[in-house]
């Protein structure tokens, strides 16, 4: 049974991280389907997280140029978790010791624990990658670092980014609250905070400890 289910969240979370993905990197078309057939295994998982990925994806597909308006170049919402919790540096040097790059430097240091290597393109807290993670790693579901990783350095991040899909009422808000409901079976004990926290600062790309 706990096979069976790890199973579903690896295909899920695999699924909304493309989902998140620009149309250019990714075929829509392929991966709406995919999530459609994995709506019904879902409905016997979870029925509310079901709804929401039908919700979200009754939408009309989004284009190109909607995306890069909407999470790219300037975008109205991006899609790097820490920069809407934390102060943009005023300086280059600034920027080395900012706390988004402590927080970026902790998520790495995961990454690397789990032997997951990063795509050079894109920044550490970069949703659509961190989804990919939890679903490479579905089978370390019990795992201290893990569910820290989920605890401390996703869920308090994550309400800024749908106050902005929210505002700007755009059907990825369905997609949102899909994954909130996925990440909660994945891990019951990790409650979804209204407000952000200060992350644990033993994390480092060499040395890792659990308190």
């Amino acid at each position: 049974m706990e096979n069976q289910e790890n199973k579903i969240l690896q295909d899920v979370y695999g699924v909304i991280a493309e989902l998140w993905c620009s149309p250019q990197d990714v075929d829509m078309t392929e991966a709406r389907g995919n999530a459609e057939e994995l709506i019904e295994g879902l409905m016997s998982t979870d029925e509310e997280a079901s709804m929401m990925f039908a919700r979200f994806l009754s939408s009309q597909p989004i284009t190109e140029a909607e995306y890069i308006d909407l999470f790219e170049l300037e975008p109205k919402c991006s899609l790097y978790l820490g920069s809407h919790s934390f102060e943009e540096p005023k300086s280059c040097a600034g920027a080395g010791v900012s706390d988004r790059n402590k927080y970026m430097i902790d998520i790495r240091g995961i990454y690397g624990h789990f032997k997951q290597a990063i795509n050079g393109s894109e920044l550490p807290d970069y949703l659509p990658l961190m989804v990919d993670f939890l679903s490479l790693t579905t089978e370390a579901r019990n795992d201290v670092i893990r569910n820290k990783f989920i605890s401390e350095y996703m869920l308090p991040y994550m309400p800024p980014l749908r106050k902005h899909l929210e505002e700007l009422k755009t059907p990825y808000v369905h997609l949102f609250d899909a994954l909130e409901r996925i990440i909660k079976l994945d891990s019951p004990s990790a409650a979804i905070p209204k407000e952000k926290t200060t992350p644990a600062e033993n994390f480092s790309e060499n040395k890792i400890m659990v308190e």
